[in-house]
């Protein structure tokens, strides 16, 4: 029977997606003009921009 509810498995791979970019994009930013990104900021963004992708999907 399916769920009522979503799941989270397109929360996690947005989640997934959307923090490969950011670290991609900060290693670059690292690289070219050596300022240290951290990498625990990325996460927590990207984790944000996740779950408000989720909840702006239900509206």
């Amino acid at each position: 029977m399916p769920e009522k509810s979503p799941g989270w498995e397109g929360t996690i791979l947005a989640f997934v997606m959307i923090a490969t970019v950011l670290i991609g994009i900060a290693y670059s930013i690292a690289l070219v003009y050596e300022i240290p990104v951290p990498w625990a900021i990325l996460l927590i963004i990207a984790a944000i921009a996740a779950l408000w992708l989720r909840r702006r999907g239900r509206k």
